[in-house]
């Protein structure tokens, strides 16, 4: 059963109620500020995210968790594209396209500059596909996927790889809030990780793909602890995946996306099934233009060889004409001459 996304103050009543009689009893200006700050704190607890695991396997855990950067009341409200319908292979996909640079501690970041990596490894990848897939599926428009992965290596140490993901708008945001693969400073006296401390790490989009551009009024409302993210465009992330690198170039077919009073986000299928047939059809040709390469190699050396037995059996059958024999190669025969 999942929990709920908010804490009810029905609790909270009686306790209330009872702070105000001290203020009927004489010290109403105290009482009254002490039951409103009170409030105020049990509204902050109510605001806090509750989170829900829906996989744990393997030292990975993915499930869901409220997003407290959708505003319901806002005079447009923001809301997450939740649920958003996605196969694990496409998930697979946009996850494989995201790197992650940084350092362990703070003092190799000031002499080399960092080399970006993949955010994660083709097993971890192939793990979170599915969970992440029916994650998405159940996720409310108030809720975002947060996922957190164990180092493979040292499973006993802190630093993991965690963060969230969610569809907003026309976007896939990406929160990363640690990676094991940049272990944390030591801040000494044996005190823990400084939360502040993000290990100067950056994301970064594979190859040819680019992070989105997000409009101002579009943008997430981060917080203090989100200062390591990124946006992607979910369809041309996909569809450069899907078209080969020789025919970027070329036009293509504008996919849109859903209305924003639909829950999910589907590229189009016909435009999908062309680009699949364009494919199939130069997988096709290409194989056609080698066949016929090896065809016209072997019949240069079948041409060849004819032209060789053809002399060859000229040869033979000039020594066979009759009328022709080969000189002797011994003495001829003197005539004598006969006296009269």
């Amino acid at each position: 059963m999942r929990r709920p996304a908010y804490i009810s103050f029905s609790c909270a009543m009686p306790w209330l109620t009872r702070r105000a009689g001290v203020a009927q009893s004489g010290r109403t200006a105290t009482g009254l500020l002490f039951g409103l700050s009170c409030l105020l704190v049990l509204t902050a607890c109510g605001a806090t995210s509750q989170q829900h695991v829906l996989y744990q396997a393997s030292g990975i855990q993915v499930g869901i968790m409220t997003d407290l950067s959708t505003n319901e009341h806002a005079s447009s409200p923001v809301r997450n594209r939740h649920p958003a319908d996605f196969t694990p292979r496409e998930i697979r996909s946009l996850i494989g396209s995201l790197e992650v640079s940084g350092w362990s501690g703070t003092m190799l970041g000031l002499f080399s500059a960092p080399q970006p990596k993949p955010m994660f490894t083709e097993a971890e990848r192939a793990e979170l596909a599915e969970p992440l897939a029916a994650a998405f599926h159940e996720a409310t428009p108030h809720e975002r996927v947060f996922f957190a992965i164990q180092n493979p290596d040292a499973p006993y140490d802190t630093d993991r790889t965690s963060g969230s993901l969610f569809f907003r708008d026309d976007y896939l945001h990406v929160v990363l809030t640690d990676h094991y693969a940049f272990l944390q400073a030591d801040p000494g006296g044996g005190e823990k990780r400084d939360p502040r401390d993000t290990k100067g790490m950056k994301l970064w989009v594979v190859g040819s793909a680019r992070a989105a551009t997000v409009p101002k009024e579009k943008e997430p409302h981060w917080t203090a602890f989100e200062k390591i993210h990124i946006s992607l465009t979910p369809l041309e992330i996909l569809a450069g995946q899907r078209v080969p690198q020789a025919a970027t170039g070329s036009s293509r077919t504008q996919v849109a996306l859903p209305a924003a009073g639909q829950p999910t986000i589907k590229a189009d299928t016909a435009a999908t099934n062309a680009t699949e047939s364009v494919n199939d059809l130069r997988l096709q040709m290409r194989e056609l233009t080698n066949a016929n390469l090896d065809l016209r190699s072997q019949l240069k050396e079948q041409s060849g060889t004819i032209e060789k037995l053809k002399a060859e059996f000229e040869g033979l059958r000039n020594e066979k004409k009759p009328g022709t024999s080969k000189p002797s190669s011994g003495p001829k025969p003197s005539r004598k001459q006969t006296t009269p």
